[in-house]
């Protein structure tokens, strides 16, 4: 009788798989050879090295930040100038040195920031515009072009906001809050961007929200718009990034609550984290960490760790939280 084969009297295991990669669970199944493993174990070791590189550096610059970048002269675009947080913003850069551009849907509050400016001895220019009509957007940015220049810096403020259930929103509510909140800043961010890509210098500053970074109840349609504003920011850094144009920046902006929002009463355990500023506060914050080009900026400050931890844990665990908080 013939002798079987090695082959035929297998028992199922795979021989060609070296014992060694057992010790590695993510790489069972692929057939390597000691050389291209130890190359794996290698640049495993090298990615680690980076990121605790990486790590410490991000230490040292919370003891010992950057000197904050001058915006004497820097020509700055800041929607929905006209009130609130926009207002301020505009306040604040224009302390800074910086030459505004104020774009508002409300002439008359426009206006009241611009001789505001003015009365400071800076330089502001007003235009009347709504950030959600497409075909305003780009006949404005023509014009500003055209009358000024270029915009180095875009700060998109201009937002609107609702309270209350899902359904109770009317469908114009929330067109209006997509096409003002999401559409705006694309449509803003589009018209000027070229141009700090061309120079390899620029900054593109969103007003998103912490609720761009956590859904919450009586706030959907807002919620969308502002998970929308948080992903266009992280999404055109990469693209910048990959694209090796170190000189244009982006920064999202997370708000908890600003005093002027009276729609919305808190009541929480934890007062001295989920602490509410005022518009002045909030833009001076804005500014700071916008001088000191960071990516994402939280207000109050202390809610960093905590939005950014969240994002790991169940959504069970994150409402258990939430409801200890604000029960």
């Amino acid at each position: 009788m013939k002798e079987p084969n090695n082959q035929s009297r297998s028992t199922g295991h795979k021989s060609s798989t070296p014992s060694s990669l057992l010790l590695l669970p993510f790489v069972p199944e692929l057939n390597m050879t000691p050389k291209d493993l130890g190359m794996l174990v290698l640049q495993i070791l090298m990615l680690q090295l980076k990121a605790t590189l990486l790590l410490v550096i991000d230490i040292y610059r919370f003891f010992f930040p950057p000197e904050l970048k001058s915006l004497k002269g820097e020509l700055v675009l800041v929607t929905g100038a006209g009130q609130n947080l926009g207002r301020e913003l505009a306040l604040h850069l224009a302390k800074q040195g910086a030459r505004l551009i104020l774009w508002d849907v409300n002439q008359a509050e426009n206006e009241k920031t611009a001789e505001m400016i003015q009365a400071m001895g800076a330089e502001a220019h007003i235009y009347t515009c709504d950030v959600s009509d497409l075909e305003s957007v780009s006949a404005i940015a023509n014009k500003v072009r055209q009358d000024i220049g270029h915009p180095g810096m875009v700060f998109n403020n201009a937002g609107v906001f609702e309270h209350k259930s899902f359904l109770s929103h009317t469908s114009s509510e929330i067109k209006k809050m997509v096409n003002v909140n999401l559409l705006g800043n694309i449509w803003v961010t589009r018209e000027f961007l070229g141009h700090m890509i061309q120079r390899n210098r620029g900054h593109v500053v969103s007003i998103s929200s912490v609720l761009g970074y956590m859904g919450r109840s009586q706030v959907v349609p807002y919620c969308a718009s502002k998970f929308g504003v948080k992903g266009m920011t992280e999404a055109l850094a990469e693209e910048l990034r990959l694209e090796r144009r170190t000189g244009v920046r982006v920064t999202a902006v997370h708000p908890f609550l600003i005093s002027n929002v009276n729609e919305v009463q808190i009541e929480n355990k934890l007062p001295w984290l989920f602490e509410v500023l005022s518009p002045d506060e909030a833009a001076a914050r804005i500014v700071k960490g916008v001088r000191l080009n960071e990516e994402e900026i939280f207000l109050p400050e202390k809610l960093k760790p905590l939005m950014v931890f969240s994002k790991i844990l169940p959504r069970k665990l994150r409402r258990l939280y939430a409801d200890f908080v604000e029960h």
